[in-house]
């Protein structure tokens, strides 16, 4: 059985690349639509398999038959994308699974288009994710994607990145549970998807961030985003263990070759000291030697706000800090 088994896989697999790199888009494209109405009705074990033609025959399309064709897989896309909405009962990792499928999918046109063609796309898969009566789900199926791209596009990313930090810190206050009662997906499985979809957003923030060599993060942009992360930390932090170790890690920032890092972990470690309130009496020890550095910082920035921010504490603390100085 073995080797007709791996004979017929052989067949199989020079069938799927004969498919994939030898018919026409023209052929090819109507053909992958029909079909995909039959697979997703038994998705299982079928749409990787399936996926993985139209990935590799957008792999080896040309500049300009992508072109020509980049508005029917568009419109492809935006119906297989859907595919976690119309799923949205069913196991979240099974459904995930096939997710990805679709989503490599994507990437590898994504990949192949230039700024001003992928300018569009990006903009009207974000409408599709958030246009008034969508499914929540699909804002799970649009963070996925979005963290994926930012993978792939790394700084380039930050050119479209920027009409997300809106939706992106209001999307973090409506799944934070010490802000609403309201369930966030009507799902029995509302908590597991709130998790998931806070760890797609906080994935994609960190790929922005990382790979963010523009400037990206302006100070209005960092003030959007601050108090949503922050508050995303205190709910997850009830737990006064946890807060030494982030708060450690925030005063190793200010130690930072570029002056803007320094001070933006200032204003991180008042965002911290505003959340904890008096609790954060226990972490001053540690956290004062590395303010005292910052009062006679290079950068007059860097000095001013660490001033600021000391006094800032000192009123979140309701005491004079100057005797541990």
């Amino acid at each position: 059985m073995g080797s007709a088994s791996s004979q017929a896989n052989i067949r199989l697999t020079s069938l799927k690349k004969t498919l994939a790199t030898t018919l026409t888009p023209r052929v090819l494209l109507p053909a992958i639509r029909k079909t995909y109405k039959q697979i997703e009705k038994n998705w299982k074990n079928h749409m990787g398999p399936f996926m993985s033609i139209l990935q590799e025959h957008i792999g080896v399309m040309k500049k300009e038959e992508l072109t020509s064709h980049q508005s029917q897989l568009t419109t492809f896309f935006l119906e297989a994308l859907d595919f976690r909405a119309q799923h949205s009962e069913n196991d979240l990792e099974e459904v995930g699974k096939t997710e990805s499928c679709i989503i490599d999918c994507l990437v590898a046109m994504v990949v192949k288009l230039s700024e001003v063609t992928f300018r569009p796309l990006f903009f009207k898969l974000f409408d599709w994710a958030k246009t008034e009566d969508a499914p929540k789900d699909r804002l799970l199926t649009f963070y996925n994607l979005t963290d994926c791209i930012a993978e792939k596009l790394k700084g380039l990313f930050t050119l479209f990145a920027g009409h997300l930090v809106k939706p992106l810190a209001d999307t973090l206050n409506q799944v934070n549970i010490s802000k609403t009662d309201e369930a966030f997906f009507d799902s029995e499985n509302d908590p597991e998807k709130c998790c998931l979809l806070l760890q797609f957003i906080l994935n994609c923030l960190y790929k922005i961030f990382l790979f963010d060599t523009q400037q990206f993060i302006s100070k209005e942009r960092a003030e959007a985003l601050m108090m949503p992360l922050v508050d995303q930390f205190s709910v997850a932090m009830a737990d006064d263990s946890l807060w030494k170790p982030l708060n450690y890690q925030i005063l190793l920032k200010t130690r930072d070759a570029s002056p803007k890092v320094r001070f933006a972990a200032l204003i991180t470690v008042l965002a911290l000291a505003e959340k904890l309130k008096e609790n954060y009496i226990v972490l001053l020890p540690e956290s004062i030697p590395f303010l005292a550095e910052l009062m006679e910082d290079e950068c007059e920035e860097v000095e001013h706000q660490c001033q600021k921010t000391i006094q800032q504490l000192e009123s979140v603390l309701g005491e004079p800090l100057q005797s541990y100085f």
